[in-house]
């Protein structure tokens, strides 16, 4: 019996509030690309994405050191005739914002965490019968023999 297979996109196409993220999607790509057409080849590779919403256009860059080059940039965007002669625009592009996107491997990343026994340990000391130690020395003695973190 032979089963037939569809492409994933035509499942999502399915279902109406994911065809109009996917149509939005496609719409930004669009864009996207005719804004990267009109700027120079150093400063396109660090356009990432652009927006349109109500006549104004954002545009994401990678780093904060391109965002003023861009802004220089905006109203020869906004004039242009590579952003209005795009079909999918139904609005006119009257503003022009640069933002910086957040670097997601960065903030997505955990950082490490140290064995917490081995540190306590370490800072406190090997023997908390330890004459001569200060307050804090002492307060976290009794901290870690309380959470079980060092040897008795």
């Amino acid at each position: 019996m032979a089963k037939t297979t569809a492409h994933i996109r035509r499942h999502l196409r399915a279902s109406q509030p994911i065809a109009a993220l996917l149509d939005e999607i496609e719409r930004r790509e669009q864009l996207l690309c005719a804004i990267r057409q009109g700027l120079p080849a150093e400063l396109a590779k660090h356009c990432c994405q652009a927006a349109l919403s109500a006549g104004e256009l954002t545009l994401f860059v990678d780093s904060p050191v391109w965002v003023d080059r861009l802004r220089f940039l905006c109203p020869k965007l906004i004039g242009s005739d590579l952003i209005s002669g795009l079909a999918s625009l139904d609005t006119e592009v009257k503003a022009c914002k640069v933002r910086v996107l957040p670097q997601a491997s960065a903030s997505l990343s955990p950082l490490p965490r140290p064995d917490e026994g081995a540190v306590v340990a370490s800072r406190v000391g090997d023997s908390p019968a330890e004459d001569g130690r200060s307050a804090l020395s002492q307060a976290l003695a009794r901290l870690a023999r309380t959470l079980g973190l060092s040897p008795p």
